[in-house]
């Protein structure tokens, strides 16, 4: 059995009540995998993560490691927020080699990390219009894939079709990642880190498409656990 940290999100539900909950990934495919157990990698602390500074700065670094430590490899999953333990668990599973997947949020997190001049914790920004925004199980754009990439080994194409449901987008020079894959406004959608056992950002949410090429993305990330 493999075990996968999954990061809880904040969420607010109908009554503008907080809610921490996973991400699609636990419902529609971690649970059918049946060498795979999933775990939630929730704050160690009481401490408003989203909306206290302090909070957005702070890990208890000996909690979380014991956390990390039981994992096999770690979702970074889309949502509104992140929190300086995301970054953590990206050094983690670099320093470790564990496989890492990142979806849109958790993209984003990853580039964030590695841009070339880092000036604020939050390196996006918002989009000018609504063309990468739609509904999370239609396809609404095409991404363009680099030959001789990760993604393309993955996925045997240069063109697919993708959801989007995403306002801010990476638009910074990145030190060590690659770009694997732009959609044809030229907004970056996929990146990986270079010798690593896996490393995957997307920009967009296989887990709710659950396309041919969404589970092959799943796929070759639970191969590598």
């Amino acid at each position: 059995m493999k075990i996968v940290g999954i990061v809880g999100r904040t969420y607010y539900n109908k009554d503008s009540q907080k809610i921490i909950q996973f991400n699609e990934l636990v419902r529609k495919y971690l649970l059918i995998e049946e060498q795979v157990i999933p775990i939630g990698i929730l704050p160690t602390e009481n401490i408003d993560y989203v909306e206290n500074e302090i909070g957005k700065n702070y890990i208890n670094e000996e909690k979380l490691k014991k956390i990390l430590d039981l994992c096999d490899g770690f979702v970074l999953p889309g949502g509104s927020y992140w929190q300086i333990f995301d970054e953590y668990i990206v050094h983690y599973a670099i320093k470790k080699n564990k496989p890492i997947l990142g979806i849109c949020l958790g993209f984003q997190t990853m580039c964030s990390m590695f841009a070339k001049n880092r000036v604020r914790f939050d390196m996006t920004r918002k989009l000018e219009n609504e063309t990468h925004y739609g509904k999370s199980n239609k396809y609404i754009h095409q991404v363009k894939i680099e030959k001789k990439s990760l993604l393309y080994d993955i996925l045997q194409k240069e063109t697919i079709l993708v959801n989007s449901v995403h306002h801010d987008v990476i638009d910074f020079e990145m030190k060590d990642l690659v770009i694997l894959a732009r959609s044809p406004d030229g907004i970056i959608e996929a990146v990986t880190l270079p010798n690593h056992k896996f490393f995957l950002g997307v920009q967009w949410h296989p887990e709710c498409l659950l396309d041919k090429n969404s589970l092959k993305i799943l796929a070759s990330f639970g191969e590598k656990l």
